[in-house]
């Protein structure tokens, strides 16, 4: 019975880790015409938000180690986030070192089909004037865009929680220095100002910015989990030990 307890815990943990990706998925797969932006949020993005808090309150009795992982990760993630904007926000507003705001008006400019894809982006702009900044959006993106953000940051801190268990705080940071590399590859970017961002500015300005933006999402990440996940195992050793 213990065994087949610990196979569905580890069963949930897979899920759950696939489902968190969805929302990154967001940067990948409409970007290249695979699907359009409004339907994948609503085959992918909203159903992986019910299905991870449905199985996150379900389980709280029968698995306590998975549920607190859950939501640990998923409020330090959240939190986490808000340090990551204290350094995007002036970088693209004032230092004009990030283009646009890239992450919360342009993602919710997509989602609401205000914009169909990454190639119009240049041509709306300069024609129609579509404001891309935190000051301007229309409202319905801007909110759209801000709850996609922050429950991506969420899903990023609750595959962290998921894998590495309480760990060292700065494991926090190595795992956003990958989320890093990882969107500087990512087809959103390259799209609009190629790998790193190579195209903007002086080439370096994009991956400098958020690479410091992400290594303190990262540190607060590690911190917050640290503190508040109970047990202190990883989950890679859950069929060894239960705690």
């Amino acid at each position: 019975m213990q065994v087949e307890k610990k196979k569905s815990e580890l069963g949930l943990t897979i899920i759950i880790i696939i489902l968190s990706g969805a929302s990154a998925s967001l940067l990948l797969l409409p970007p290249l015409g695979i699907i359009p932006y409004a339907t994948f949020r609503d085959i992918a993005i909203i159903p992986s938000v019910v299905i991870i808090f449905a199985i996150g309150i379900l389980t709280r009795s029968k698995f306590p180690r998975l549920t607190n992982r859950l939501f640990v990760g998923m409020v330090a993630g959240t939190i986490a986030s808000f340090a990551l904007e204290a350094i995007r926000i002036p970088a693209y507003m004032f230092a004009k070192w990030i283009p646009m705001d890239s992450m919360i008006s342009l993602p919710g400019l997509l989602l609401t089909e205000k914009i169909t894809a990454l190639s119009e982006v240049k041509q709306v702009i300069m024609q129609s004037g579509v404001p891309m900044n935190l000051y301007h959006a229309p409202l319905d993106a801007f909110i759209v865009g801000g709850l996609w953000h922050f429950w991506n940051g969420a899903t990023f801190g609750i595959i962290y929680a998921l894998i590495i268990g309480k760990g060292k705080w700065w494991y926090g940071m190595i795992w956003a220095t990958i989320i890093e590399i990882g969107m500087m590859f990512a087809p959103y970017l390259i799209i609009m100002k190629g790998p790193f961002g190579i195209e903007h500015m002086d080439g370096y300005n994009i991956f400098v910015i958020t690479l410091i933006a992400h290594v303190t999402f990262g540190a607060v990440l590690g911190i917050i989990v640290q503190k508040w996940k109970k047990g202190s195992t990883s989950i890679l050793s859950i069929g060894k030990k239960v705690d």
